[in-house]
């Protein structure tokens, strides 16, 4: 199963959820910059966050984010 997934919250953001371990996921926002000349689009990370489950509600992510990577996580056989 793939331990890494890009989901688009509410908003219309994108964030990269990597798979940490039973109780944490990892959380990049993601931005991405289209050429409009045939360059190569750039794509851009912030800075990673460390998410505990049991604590996912006190992050600044939309409601529909959050119910994602709860959905998400849930798909491991470790996890909770």
């Amino acid at each position: 199963m793939e331990r890494e997934i890009l989901l688009e919250d509410s908003l219309g953001a994108l964030h990269k959820v990597k798979y940490l371990d039973e109780n944490r996921v990892i959380v990049q926002r993601c931005m991405r910059y289209v050429s409009e000349y045939g360059q190569e689009d750039i794509t851009t990370y912030a800075m990673p966050a460390k998410v505990r489950l049991h604590q996912i509600d006190i992050w600044p992510f939309s409601d529909d984010l959050k119910e994602q990577i709860r959905a998400w996580h849930a798909q491991f056989t470790d996890a909770k």
